[in-house]
């Protein structure tokens, strides 16, 4: 049995692409293609029994073949339908009809890497060493003498399976890697800009720090963005893992190593490498809100005390104002009787003449009414420019 996964782009129709992909090859290859939606598809060609599977991001292609079958690579089978995919996995299990696996077999694998393990509660065996041969395939040897069909293709599956996801868990360990040092950039960034934001003395300044950190909000979103769909998916692999691993129920057979550590051994850290990134992309997004509230809130303050500095320098204006208008009308006043009792004394002037009064007397007895009559005059004529 051997197996070839590969990797689907992230384009929105990357499976509708890689299902009209396989279906363009059976029209050419004369095989009965997939109905329409399927997601899965087995048929025989090139001497062997093939079944094409298309999951959420990735492709299979499984073939059974004969134990001294050469081809890893054999034509005529489909795997030309997944040319220009990312190659991810290639495995084979050799299904060995006895009920363990010799010595013989399993001097053929690295003693370092030895994994070698009864399962099925011991009544199969199986042996890896993880070690890929010069075709790329990662061998697997399984001993299914005691299991019946059914069973022994399900645990066939599983071992499928496991080796599969344990090859997608491990995608997000270079892409967690790679964004490290943009991580340690943008903490680096984010504290010296958090170091401004105290030494910021002007609204010019801070204006500065709160524009440098909204660049850093841009940068660290995207960068989450660009890491959150393999990282979570990394995660999920890995739990479909052990999942997998649980249910072999396998027990290591000394001193070689069981599946379920060896992986353990070498999963688990990936995952917390992948974890740890995550965490610190999410606290450095986090950390960055709050120093754009917190930069948000000085200039607030600063903002409504420059405010307060105008509207008090205009309420010392408007006073001012207020005082020299009063100056003025004050002024005005004395200035219009002034004229007013002008004219008047040259009425008297008249009038005396006629009705033999003194007009001296009579301009100081009008004095105080014609400043008065002024004054009310001026008042109203002022408030009802003020009620416009």
């Amino acid at each position: 049995m051997r197996r070839v996964a590969v990797l689907l782009s992230r384009e929105p129709d990357a499976l509708a692409q890689a299902a009209g992909s396989f279906a363009h090859w059976c029209t050419q290859a004369g095989v009965e293609p997939a109905r329409p939606g399927s997601r899965q598809h087995s048929f025989d060609a090139g001497g062997r029994h093939v079944t094409w599977e298309l999951h959420t991001e990735f492709v299979t292609l499984t073939w059974s073949a004969d134990l001294i079958d050469p081809e890893n690579w054999p034509s005529g089978i489909g795997l030309e339908a997944l040319s220009g995919l990312g190659l991810i996995a290639c495995m084979r299990i050799d299904l060995i009809d006895q009920d363990t696996i010799s010595d013989t077999i399993l001097s053929g694998f690295r003693l370092a890497s030895l994994c070698h393990s009864a399962i099925d509660e011991g009544r199969a065996q199986v042996a890896t060493d993880f070690v890929v041969d010069k075709d790329s395939f990662t061998r697997f040897e399984l001993a299914a003498g005691n299991l019946p069909p059914l069973r022994r293709a399900i645990v066939v599956r599983r071992l499928l399976e496991i080796e599969t996801y344990r090859t997608l868990a491990l995608l997000a360990l270079p892409l967690a890697r790679s964004v490290t040092p943009e991580l340690l950039a943008s903490e680096r960034d984010l504290a010296g800009a958090v170091t401004s934001i105290g030494e910021a003395r002007s609204l010019d300044l801070a204006q500065a720090s709160l524009d440098a950190l909204h660049e850093l909000s841009v940068r660290s979103n995207a960068l989450i963005e660009r890491t959150n769909y393999r990282f979570a998916a990394s995660r999920a692999y890995g739990a479909i893992l052990r999942h997998r691993l649980d249910h072999i129920r396998e027990v290591p057979i000394r001193p070689a190593s069981a599946l379920t550590n060896y992986l353990g051994n070498r999963i688990d850290p990936a995952l917390a490498t992948v974890d740890a990134a995550e965490k610190r992309q999410l606290a450095l997004s986090e950390k960055i809100e709050r120093a754009i509230e917190l930069l948000d809130t000085r200039i607030g303050l600063d903002i409504q005390s420059q405010n307060r500095g105008i509207l008090g320098a205009i309420a010392n204006t408007s006073s001012s104002q207020l005082r020299l208008q009063r100056t003025v009308e004050g002024l005005s006043t004395i200035a219009i009787s002034y004229y007013f009792l002008g004219i008047l004394s040259y009425v008297l002037t008249g009038l005396g003449e006629v009705a033999h009064f003194p007009k001296a007397l009579a301009v100081a007895l009008a004095a105080p009414f014609v400043v008065l009559l002024v004054y009310l005059a001026v008042r109203a004529i002022r408030k009802q420019h003020a009620d416009h």
